[in-house]
């Protein structure tokens, strides 16, 4: 079975290319790591994750909106790597250069790192009781 880490190695391999359409699929892999590492925690705390394209805003809004601080930039860089995941899939005119894929990767990373790092029972207790359904 994949994970969504399984994406994070991915896009660290790609963004080390040389091409421009390695860096764009780096950035939309490093983006799917963090989307399904924040999916997968919400869903391990019970919250019931849309489907399709309204999980993306639910993510990053009960994230953002948990009550503790860490998660709460991470909801908040889910959804500025969402912004860069769509323009490097949609924006094909736009130049994309591998300096801002590995931001955006490392990004992702921090993102993932974050999110696995709030295991503790007193924290996803905290994250359980703050989340309000939106």
């Amino acid at each position: 079975m994949i994970s969504g880490r399984d994406f994070l190695t991915l896009a660290e391999l790609w963004v080390k290319g040389a091409s421009e359409a390695e860096w764009r699929s780096a950035i939309s892999r490093a983006y799917y790591a963090a989307f399904h590492a924040a999916r997968q925690f919400l869903g391990d705390l019970g919250f019931l994750v849309p489907r399709g394209e309204q999980a993306h805003a639910y993510l990053w809004l009960r994230l953002s909106n948990c009550g503790d601080h860490q998660l709460q930039i991470a909801g908040s860089r889910l959804n500025v790597l969402r912004s860069q995941r769509n323009r490097c899939d949609y924006e094909l005119s736009l130049n994309v250069h591998q300096a801002s894929a590995l931001v955006q990767v490392q990004v992702a990373a921090e993102i993932v790192q974050i999110i696995e790092g709030t295991k503790q029972a007193a924290t996803r207790a905290q994250v359980t009781d703050n989340c309000e359904e939106l």
